[in-house]
């Protein structure tokens, strides 16, 4: 059995570069808001994923109430489909 653990310090958040900073308005936390495409290079091997709310509109409570990922297995994707740019 191996146990693994990764220690995260709070104070240590502003030092460490995000993939991707996501800046959501009101019209993203409906229900039927639309999907927010993430950087598909940034995200190709995702092991595990930390979310950092910096800021609340200024409540001094967060409450996530649903948060859905959608994504695809390295195995359903075909690499043709994909485009040189640049």
């Amino acid at each position: 059995m191996q146990l693994l653990m990764s220690m995260f310090i709070l104070q240590d958040v502003e030092d460490v570069d995000p993939a991707q900073t996501i800046t959501l308005t009101t019209s993203n936390l409906s229900e039927i808001a639309e999907a927010i495409d993430l950087y598909y290079v940034k995200f190709q091997r995702v092991k595990s994923l930390t979310f950092f709310i910096e800021d609340n509109a200024g409540g001094d409570v967060t409450a996530i109430g649903g948060l859905k990922i959608m994504g695809k297995t390295v195995a359903t994707t075909n690499m043709n489909d994909f485009k040189k740019q640049g």
